[in-house]
């Protein structure tokens, strides 16, 4: 996403001018203007016909809270090891922090085995490193680039695009946890754009894992810290890794411009432990549903796909098979970007998982990557630019790493 021009600093985050990813369409390298606050995570951009859009994304992080015991899993260069491999383990060490604050200890004693190596768990009811609780049924958050805590996963109200265009107070979003623990966000963004330059979504979005900036990156705008004790870790390492999804479904009142997506990043080394600049490498996404006329399938702005490396068809990723739609080798501030969408063509619900395995190998087969590449984080979000209203519910969201598995977890 595009994130606001100037430094903004509050509780912990800053945001700074630049280009960062998470993206469908067009790049573009301008920063928008916009007040202070908070930093958020994620986001891209959406085009209508007739008009390319830009893309940009976001994050913020700094260390992963716990760390597990060492051991590698086999894997040849240029592949992922298959689950299920057996890994040989070093030394055991104990996880630290825990998702806590900077008083708490945390995580158990790390061990390794078949499938990977075993990350010393955080404690999910303990405060993050911002002082979040976890939130409860019940709980919801408008305030701009707040989020609220469900054990390893952040649910972000990611208004970023209306802030930065100054048009918060006309475009009301939240994101909430309903009494039956289903969760997700409403958005009514009204014609913040008007210059109509398709340049500043909003992102509203769950985040697993880190940004792939490195810390201190002006490029970062989500927290400071991984969300969880599974993420990064290096392609090598990674034995299985997926997100399966209950119940998610997109209602919409006006549909000018969205989409709903799921995403990751790779990062050239640890965006947990690098100061300023840890080698962002890619941005993949995939798109269960979208706009009609989005671009470049159909509209003005051309037909057909637009792809740097040659556009491959037939991609399957767990419950559902992609076409590659838009490839660029330079995207936001120089990383390559990879744009996916469903072959079922566009949807407004998606039930299943997503076998991230398969596309990180797509990676490393055709975009380039290295099994020392590291895996950030994952979202699943919904670009909202102008004149869109709606939300977004879903009832579960599991996210799994080497077999190790984490689930909303709520206070009481």
């Amino acid at each position: 996403m595009r994130f606001l021009p100037t430094s903004l600093t509050l509780v912990g985050f800053t945001v700074a001018a630049g280009l960062a990813g998470c993206g469908s369409d067009a790049p573009s390298n301008t920063a928008g203007g916009g007040s202070s606050s908070t930093p958020t995570a994620g986001s891209g951009t959406v085009a209508t016909a007739g008009k390319p859009a830009v893309s940009t994304a976001g994050s913020g992080g700094s260390a992963v809270v716990g760390t597990g015991g060492s051991g590698t899993p086999s894997g040849g260069a240029g592949s992922i090891p298959t689950a299920g491999s057996s890994s040989t383990a070093g030394s055991n060490s104990t996880g630290s922090g825990g998702s806590g604050n900077n008083t708490s200890t945390g995580g158990t004693t790390g061990t390794a085995g078949s499938g990977g190596p075993s990350g010393g768990s955080a404690n999910p009811n303990a405060p993050d490193m911002m002082g979040k609780t976890n939130a409860k049924p019940g709980d919801m958050t408008s305030t701009k680039f707040d989020y609220l805590k469900m054990g390893e996963i952040r649910l972000i109200n990611n208004n970023w695009g209306a802030a930065a265009w100054g048009c918060t107070d006309k475009a009301p979003m939240s994101v909430f946890i309903n009494q039956d623990k289903s969760f997700g966000w409403k958005f009514d963004r009204p014609d913040c754009d008007t210059g109509n330059t398709n340049s500043k979504p909003d992102f509203p979005q769950l985040e697993f894992g880190i940004h792939p900036f490195g810390l201190g990156s002006s490029e970062a705008t989500s927290p400071n810290f991984s969300s969880t004790t599974l993420l990064p870790k290096q392609i090598k390492d990674i034995t299985s890794i997926s997100v399966t999804l209950d119940g998610l479904s997109i209602t919409l009142e006006k549909a000018a411009s969205w989409d709903l997506t799921f995403e990751f990043w790779l990062s050239k080394q640890n965006p947990a432990t690098t100061q300023n600049n840890a080698g962002v490498y890619a941005e993949l996404m995939t798109f269960w549903g979208w706009q009609d006329k989005r671009w470049p399938l159909t509209g003005d702005s051309g037909s057909g796909v637009t792809c740097d490396i040659g556009c491959t068809n037939g991609v399957s990723a767990g419950s559902k098979s992609y076409d590659l739609i838009v490839q660029r080798n330079s995207w936001g501030s120089g990383w390559k970007y990879f744009q996916f969408r469903g072959t079922d063509g566009s949807q407004k619900s998606f039930n299943g998982k997503v076998d991230v395995k398969p596309l990180i190998q797509y990676l490393l087969d055709k975009g380039g990557a290295t099994p020392d590449m590291y895996v950030t984080r994952l979202e699943i979000g919904s670009e909202i630019d102008d004149m869109t209203k709606g939300s977004v519910t879903m009832k579960n969201v599991i996210f799994e790493v080497n077999n190790e598995t984490r689930s909303p977890v709520f206070g009481q």
